[in-house]
């Protein structure tokens, strides 16, 4: 006689509801599908769920954690603000992180796996001009955190996965023109290969140049992706 499966409890569906409502809000959050600034109407979002209020505040609570969404004592969640003080600082940590992880990926990482990545990433480059630009980002985030992952140190995985989640919005305009487009997957080709190769100052100064180029417009993104939040022309 088959044995029936497990009755969900109270507790799991909480947390698959808790889950559900943390998704949905991080990548609203993460694409601006909240103007920044805007308060977040709780009731509202249970109703669009289909939940209760407390998987959603719960929700909620952990991404003011993440730095995706902010409190305020008496007035509720807010939508992160479009800094550019924090962008800037978010750029400058990945920065130190990916680069301390590059030196270390070179020294210990096998032949094998960086032998992988150089794989990878050529998969990407056959298909990159059939990708929108969200796949393309989505691909080079795997591809940092796959580089970073082969030096170990998990806590620096967990930073540099909410940081790419903060930053992505910006990222994403940097890489809308076609030349930049192709540079920029020129570019991951190049660091993969110095890896291959064992050439940890190559590789290094390869992917201090790429990252550098990842915000040296940056004011002039955060400019045109307000402008783009808020669909009209800021002066």
């Amino acid at each position: 006689m088959a044995k029936k499966g497990r009755r969900k409890s109270s507790s799991d569906t909480s947390t698959m509801a808790v889950k559900r409502a943390y998704e949905y809000l991080r990548d609203k959050t993460i694409d601006f599908g909240f103007r920044p600034g805007e308060r977040i109407n709780e009731v509202e979002l249970a109703n669009v769920l289909d939940m209760s209020r407390a998987p959603v505040r719960e929700a909620l609570n952990r991404l003011v954690v993440g730095g995706f969404v902010g409190f305020e004592p008496g007035k509720g969640f807010f939508c992160r603000k479009f800094s550019v003080t924090e962008i800037s600082e978010l750029f400058g940590v990945r920065e130190d992180l990916e680069l301390a992880a590059a030196r270390q990926t070179c020294q210990i990482a096998s032949d094998e796996q960086l032998a992988t990545l150089m794989t990878n990433w050529q998969a990407v480059v056959e298909t990159n001009l059939s990708m929108s630009i969200d796949e393309l980002i989505v691909s080079d985030e795997q591809f940092h955190i796959e580089l970073a992952s082969l030096a170990g140190n998990s806590e620096r995985i967990r930073v540099l996965q909410n940081i790419n989640e903060r930053i992505r919005f910006v990222r994403k305009i940097n890489i809308e023109s076609k030349q930049r487009r192709i540079d920029f997957v020129g570019e991951h080709s190049k660091i993969a290969q110095a890896f291959l190769s064992r050439d940890e100052e190559k590789a290094v100064e390869l992917m201090k140049y790429h990252l550098g180029l990842n915000s040296k417009e940056l004011k002039a993104n955060i400019h045109e992706g307000l402008a783009r939040i808020y669909a009209e022309e800021l002066v």
